[in-house]
């Protein structure tokens, strides 16, 4: 390991391993700020899907620069000495917090989408789509602010891109149909999660990648004030629109469902401080969660589209959003904040 940290940091702890990087705890000699370095695994030596994910993240996530993004401070794409400099978010993750704590306060619910959308509007006026929106992508940091992150399946608007990438709960229809990623696929994943961060509950699901498909392609959600009628009655609107069925009918960009949502709440700007609750002792549905102590089902699984210490996937595993993902533990590993 020593051999393999860039000048200028000094590792503190490992935090994780994802599928094409390991991730410590490290500090930055310079300014003395701790951050979450990757350093490639070693299989993205022989495997040229893996590191071009790599050399992906750290080229996109390098070119943007807002608030509501996980901003990298350093990186290199390639060589041995590749790596990728990451602010380090001790909230965790946007997945875990729905985990821990179910639904979520109303106002918080609808600041946490706000910031999301602001960080994807960014992204997408960068030209760049993210492919993978979901809240095990996006990260909480230490005020409560949620950050857009994890660029691996990212991708430059216009670059020849047609594989199918996603995670099958987020995924477009037309994604499914095997048509291109857009700035409105991105925008329909959008619509999924801004769905779940406002009710506690997932608009599509089922048991495997077929019948999320089905459900995704052939289903409706129920109307998200019949499962939280407290929304506002516009943001609900502006949810369904960026869900529609046909690409043609959702927002052309996360920009223009930001402008929207903005002027359904009515607010210049909406309170998003979420700050980190303990365990909670029942999950959704009733089902009960782990407390402190206990070893999580399934622990090191990958949720969507893998984030554990085992195998690297192959691009036909990951681009089909995993189709097993259904049935494993929602919890896997989180490269930004500390374990819960």
């Amino acid at each position: 390991m020593t051999g393999r940290v860039p000048p200028g940091y000094n590792v503190i702890q490992r935090l994780g391993a994802g599928r094409t990087a390991l991730v410590w705890l490290a500090q930055e000699e310079a300014t003395g700020r701790q951050v979450a370095l990757k350093i490639p695994r070693p299989d993205l030596a022989t495997d040229p899907v893996l590191r071009r994910m790599f050399e992906n993240e750290v080229q996109i996530t390098l070119k943007l620069d807002h608030p509501n993004v996980v901003r990298a401070f350093s990186g290199r794409t390639t060589g041995d000495e590749a790596f990728l400099a990451l602010e380090y978010c001790p909230g965790g993750t946007l997945d875990q917090l729905l985990l821990e704590r179910g639904r979520l306060p109303l106002e918080k619910a609808l600041g946490l989408v706000l910031d999301v959308a602001q960080g994807l509007a960014h992204t997408h006026d960068a030209r760049v789509l993210h492919r993978d929106v979901k809240p095990a992508n996006v990260f909480v940091d230490g005020e409560g602010r949620a950050k857009l992150g994890d660029f691996g399946t990212g991708t430059f608007k216009g670059d020849d891109a047609e594989e199918r990438v996603g995670t099958a709960f987020y995924m477009a229809p037309e994604v499914f149909e095997g048509r291109p990623t857009s700035l409105r696929s991105d925008v329909y994943s959008l619509g999924v999660l801004a769905y779940e961060v406002l009710t506690g509950e997932r608009p599509f699901v089922g048991a495997s990648y077929e019948a999320l498909m089905v459900a995704h392609l052939h289903s409706l959600p129920r109307e998200l004030r019949q499962v939280r009628k407290e929304v506002p009655v516009k943001v609900a609107q502006v949810v369904a629109r960026a869900l529609a069925r046909d690409p043609d009918r959702r927002f052309a960009e996360a920009a223009a469902f930001v402008a929207a949502y903005r002027e359904a709440m009515g607010l210049a700007s909406v309170e998003s401080s979420v700050a980190p609750a303990p365990l909670a002792t029942l999950g959704r549905g009733g089902a009960r969660r782990p407390t402190q102590g206990d070893a999580p089902a399934g622990a090191g699984e990958p949720r969507g589209g893998g984030r554990s210490g085992g195998r690297a996937k192959s691009a036909e595993d990951d681009a089909a959003g995993a189709k097993d993902e259904p049935a494993r533990a929602r919890r896997g590993w989180w490269p930004f904040g500390r374990r819960r």
